[in-house]
């Protein structure tokens, strides 16, 4: 290797482990945002159904059986039609049977088995369950393909960012480089300007994943909102005045008790909407998951980096330290 070679062979390892990086960082902050998409998107399906969960909890309570339910069909129909983030849905049992269903096709078979809770994407469709008994669950069908357009829209704006950022940090290490008279110190000093890249880039993906959850918040508060006004004018349209109506504590503690991010909702009038107490212990544990998953984006980059080193230590450094000898 001649000198030249021998002058910018760290600066082009280095720079390739900058992209490599990069990289990673951004592959992985797109997968907690779709994750963290998909989380919101079911919440949203949920105070959707929540009503209608809630009817056939009340019926079977008084010993129907869920497979003998009269007109779940119809049900299931309305229940479909009146809910945006839905398309299809499917009333299965513990062994992923299809008790019913709105439509004549069937699920993805996976959706089937899917625990209570969990949602899987498959192709354009989400597939949301919820419980409704012990051993029968609720599965929605919805397509999701203009979230998939905003997913793609977010995904090119992250990796716009990780370019430009990647762009702007090789071109500061570029110029470290050419200006240094040492080569072994200006490898010290791009590595350190490297560390403080992965620190920014890692810190960027987790605080706006988490702005992104922040306005999830705010449209799941409009969504109750919504579904509480509805619930109301369908019992105004039958002739229901307010005075005959009762038990509104009981049926806004439904939202609270199956969102984890709601500890508590409050009718204030039809008109101001619901007033909103969110969970201030369930914010704060998932402040620490996104710390954490912060934290996963350094230690996977540390790793990376310190192999690196291991690698470096005995080959490149070197000869970086004979080159500067050499030139003097």
């Amino acid at each position: 290797m001649n000198k030249p070679e021998k002058k910018n062979y760290l600066l082009i390892v280095v720079i390739t482990l900058d992209l490599i990086i990069t990289m990673l960082c951004q592959a992985l902050g797109c997968l907690m945002y779709t994750s963290n998409a998909k989380s919101v998107l079911q919440n949203l399906t949920y105070v959707e159904m929540t009503d209608f969960i809630s009817n056939i909890e009340y019926g079977l309570h008084f010993g129907k059986s869920i497979e003998s339910y009269y007109g779940m069909e119809s049900l299931l129909g309305q229940a479909a039609s009146a809910a945006g983030n839905v398309d299809e849905l499917y009333i299965v049992n513990q062994d992923g049977d299809v008790l019913f269903k709105t439509g004549d096709s069937m699920p993805y078979k996976e959706a089937l088995n899917l625990d209570v809770g969990s949602n899987i994407k498959h192709g354009k469709t989400l597939y949301c369950s919820f419980q409704v008994t012990d051993d029968v669950a609720l599965i929605t069908q919805k397509d999701i393909s203009d979230k998939i357009k905003d997913w793609n829209n977010y995904y090119l704006f992250q990796a716009l960012v990780a370019l430009n950022g990647f762009l702007i940090s090789s071109g500061i290490m570029v110029l470290i480089w050419m200006f240094s008279k040492s080569g072994f110190k200006a490898y010290r000093i791009i590595i350190v300007f490297l560390i403080i890249w992965i620190l920014i880039m890692s810190s960027f993906i987790g605080f706006s994943t988490y702005g992104e959850y922040n306005k999830s918040l705010v449209k799941m508060c409009d969504s109750i909102d919504q579904a509480v006004q509805n619930d109301f004018y369908r019992m105004y349209a039958k002739g229901i005045d307010d005075e005959y109506i009762s038990g509104v504590d009981e049926y806004l503690m439904r939202y609270a008790d199956n969102i984890p991010e709601i500890q508590s909702v409050k009718m204030i009038s039809l008109d101001d909407g619901c007033e909103f107490e969110l969970s201030r212990s369930y914010l704060r544990k998932v402040n620490l998951d996104y710390i954490i998953q912060t934290l996963l984006f350094l230690a996977f980059s540390g790793m990376i980096l310190t192999e690196y080193q291991l690698f470096m230590s005995g080959i490149g450094i070197k000869e970086t330290e004979e080159a500067d000898h050499e030139e003097y």
